[in-house]
Order: structure tokens, then sequence, then C-alpha cells
């Protein structure tokens, strides 16, 4: 899997979902208190959302997952994406 950065530093990982879609996972840190609605212990949150194409912008709205474990996000980013292409049935995203 290709892990990138975004223009805000934050790691994130591209993949197609399916023939025609596409999907970007993403950590991001909210600094903000009244942005953490979890109440995270880093402020970390795994974010989703459906993409145009490959280093498109998004499709849609994220949908947030609030990160309470200290896996480093790496960790965190491949296991999503694994997961969710063995639940789906949609192959791993190959490196670029």
């Amino acid at each position: 899997m290709n892990i990138q950065r975004d223009g805000k530093n934050q790691m994130f990982i591209e993949w197609a979902q399916g023939p025609n879609g596409f999907k970007r996972a993403w950590i991001q840190r909210r600094t903000d208190p009244d942005k953490d609605w979890a109440n995270t212990p880093e402020g970390r949150y795994l974010n989703v959302v459906r993409i145009e194409a490959l280093g498109g912008g998004p499709a849609g709205s994220a949908t947030d997952f609030p990160v309470f474990s200290n896996l480093p996000d790496e960790q965190i980013l491949e296991a999503f994406v694994t997961t969710v292409s063995a639940i789906t049935g949609c192959p791993l995203p190959r490196e670029q």
C-alpha cells in the first residue's frame, strides 16, 4: 500500500473500491477540544471519503472514527484498508 501525505501533512491511502469507485482514508489530528467529540487521547480520528478518482477531490461527506489505540498512523491505515478490502472482496491497493 502506498501511504502518502496531504497538504496538511496527514497520512492517507487511496484505493479502488469496485470498478468505478475510489476511497481515501486518512488520519486527522484535532487540536481544538470542541472538535474532538469523542475525547480521544491524542485527538486522532480515522476519516474515510469517496473520491472521484485516485488523486481526485472528495465526492461525498467524510465519515470519522475516533482512534483510542496507540497504534501508529501507518498501521491504522493499513489495517483499515486491508479489513475493508477483505470484507468487500475488493483487491488490496498496490504500491504505485
